[in-house]
């Protein structure tokens, strides 16, 4: 590698430029203009995918070669700052679209697919980092079955042996997550790879990849994009540690914020304190009846949204204490301390025998709403997903929608539907999905609207209002994260907004401000979005979401300066977060996302809870749009949710 490529700090100073359409690669010196502005990882990514989509135009088909997908870190990963392991993958996703006009939404505009941002911890993003590389910006199809190595400052595109395939059901496919894994380690030892599973090489819309057997890009469907390039894994492998501008003083500071996190999570009135022993299933008992800090619960989701409770016996055997029974050793990302939310898990007889990791709370609550009330069961699905390369969330809301289809007799023509409360109906279904071994599996495999016009055609005379009732995926939704729509108004807006799509609860969280007494369409509005810059922040700075300390703060300033060399105040940090969200944004607004997508609500979140702490709640639509109004004066944009000009303008983009 060039020593001109060595001037900047922290970062590598270099990312790939992949064509695996003409099996090129090019590796050269990154801007390091785009870095101040845009900082690294999911902001990095999205001024990569903008310069892409102002060449091509609008991407029409998120499964065509010319979606581009970009994976890589930023500065602060593999350095000594606590949870600084989280990568990023960015593309256009192919679940969150809507594109041909349906009846059943008022004032339906295409959707062609939105900019997804996708972080993963584990060892890749470090390994990646050490590897020499910030980026690999990967375009174009390759004409037979590749995947991509990138060693010690070089990256290759070779073909993919025949070793990481087999024949299921009379069809060519690429074997589980970990076969991949543990056949390119055995071949690179010490590297680490982040591959598809079979979901993604058949592409289902919404397949993640998988790193280090469990560490996914979750969310939109990053492995259905590799199964659409004929890509099936990354490997990295490298030993180039990270450079400093001022080495002394990163180091000193960095004990300084490690002293905090620590002290934080010590101190038992922060959540953080629940970390190391629940990981993220305290939410589950926090949700349930408001232990943890919490207040009264009422709000996990039942029977696909349509309540936020169930009876309390049934709640101690999916609850906090049900799964920290079952758990083991820590299990953590490469560089966490402190926090230690990841523990192995296992379950020692019974038809769901096996180890594993134990599931995040997201996973179990969104399975709880396909009524789902079997611990052992929860942790064989998670595992399969890990192995099949299937987003756990996603897979919760599409299938409590196909349990509601069931339920409603619509899914009569599709063999074999599963049932609310069947664990082995769902297993069979995932299966199925991921390996496309049935009807009901290459359909629900589709992205929803696609879902629910099959569904229609096979239900002749049907109201297909009635059967997108059951979906509250339609109109390109990413799906509902596992706290109740209906109960917290600031939530919703949140879901709403989210530019990952419509369900999306990382971009910003409520709860405990709500629980707290936050309310008002201005103060809901303002604290969404204070919440989506700050998230926005922490992805392109590779941090966890559960770091504990305040990222614009002098010190942590005086941190990523020591690093970096580059020089912030707070405010002219955040005002990158407010570039990143609103260059995402725009991008949106390109693929066609307007007030319309972010206005809808599924209706059956409209009809009242009948039980629970929070009986006769229900998402008002007309709050919602007082807010939503709210929260455009607040951004900036327009009354249709459109980033006016002077507003790029003023951002620099």
């Amino acid at each position: 590698m060039p020593e001109s490529w060595k001037s900047m700090f922290g970062y590598k100073g270099a990312w790939a430029r992949i064509d695996l359409t003409d099996r090129k690669v090019r590796v050269e010196a990154a801007d390091p203009a785009i870095y101040r502005d845009y900082i690294g990882g999911r902001g990095v990514q999205a001024r990569l995918i903008h310069e892409h989509l102002r060449k091509t135009g609008p991407l029409k088909d998120p499964l065509s070669p010319w979606n581009r997908i970009v994976v890589g870190s930023a500065a602060l990963n593999d350095t000594a700052v606590p949870t600084a392991g989280r990568g990023s993958c960015s593309f256009i996703s192919p679940m969150t679209r809507s594109p041909r006009p349906v009846s059943w939404v008022q004032s339906h505009q295409p959707v062609f697919g939105l900019i997804t941002h996708s972080s993963a911890g584990g060892l890749f993003p470090n390994m990646l980092k050490r590897a020499g590389l910030d980026h690999l910006i990967i375009d174009g199809r390759a004409a037979k079955p590749v995947r991509i190595l990138a060693a010690d400052g070089k990256v290759e595109i070779l073909d993919a042996e025949e070793e990481l395939f087999e024949t299921v059901n009379g069809k060519k496919i690429v074997r589980t997550a970990s076969a991949i894994t543990d056949h390119l380690t055995r071949k690179y030892p010490g590297s680490s790879t982040m591959c598809l599973g079979p979901a993604g090489w058949n592409q289902v819309a919404f397949a993640c990849l998988t790193g280090d057997h469990h560490r996914n890009f979750g969310r939109g469907g990053a492995g259905a994009v590799f199964g659409s390039k004929n890509l099936v894994a990354i490997t990295a492998f490298g030993r180039e540690a990270t450079t400093y501008f001022k080495a002394e003083e990163f180091a000193k500071l960095a004990k300084e914020i490690d002293a905090q996190v620590k002290a934080h999570v010590g101190d038992p009135k922060w959540t953080a304190s629940f970390r190391p022993t629940t990981g993220t299933t305290w939410w589950l008992d926090r949700a349930f009846n408001g232990r943890y800090l919490g207040k009264q619960g009422g709000y996990l989701p039942w029977h696909n949204f349509d309540e936020g409770w169930f009876p309390p016996e049934d709640q101690t055997k999916v609850g906090t204490d049900a799964f920290l029974a079952i758990s083991g050793k820590h299990n953590v990302c490469n560089r966490c301390r402190h926090i230690m939310c990841t523990r192995s898990a296992k379950v020692g007889s019974g038809p769901y025998a096996g180890d594993g990791v134990r599931p995040e709370f997201e996973t179990i609550a969104l399975w709880i709403n396909c009524c789902i009330i079997d611990r052992e069961a929860i942790l064989h699905m998670n595992y399969l997903c890990n192995e099949l390369g299937v987003d756990t969330m996603t897979l919760g809301s599409v299938m409590a929608g196909a349990m509601d289809l069931e339920e409603k007799g619509f899914l009569k023509k599709f063999g074999g539907a599963p049932k609310f409360g069947s664990a082995p109906d769902m297993i069979r279904t995932l299966k199925a999905i991921a390996y496309e071994s049935d009807e009901l599996g290459r359909l629900l495999g589709h992205h929803s609207d696609h879902v629910i016009a099959e569904v229609g055609a096979a239900n002749a005379g049907v109201d297909l209002m009635d059967i997108s009732r059951c979906v509250t995926t339609a109109f390109g939704g990413l799906g509902y994260a596992g706290i109740e729509p209906k109960v917290f108004p600031g939530m919703y807006t949140a879901y709403g907004t989210s530019n990952r799509g419509r369900g999306d609860h990382t971009y910003a969280w409520t709860i405990q401000a709500e629980e707290g007494g936050l309310e008002g369409a201005g103060n809901l509005a303002a604290y969404v979005g204070g919440g989506q810059v700050g998230k926005a922040l922490v992805d392109s700075k590779g941090l966890c979401d559960f770091f504990t300390e305040d990222n614009t703060s002098e010190l942590f300033l005086s941190l990523y300066h020591a690093l970096t060399g580059f020089e912030y105040t707070p405010d002219s940090m955040k005002k990158c977060g407010r570039r990143i969200y609103n260059l995402e944004r725009h991008i949106n607004n390109g693929q066609g996302r307007t007030r319309a997508y972010d206005a809808y609500v599924p209706p059956k979140l409209t009809v009242p809870m009948t039980g629970g702490a929070h009986k006769g709640r229900a998402v008002d639509t007309k709050y919602y749009g007082e807010i939503l109004d709210a929260y455009y004066a607040h951004q900036g944009w327009t009354k249709d949710g459109v980033v006016p000009e002077a507003k790029l303008k003023d951002l620099g983009i």
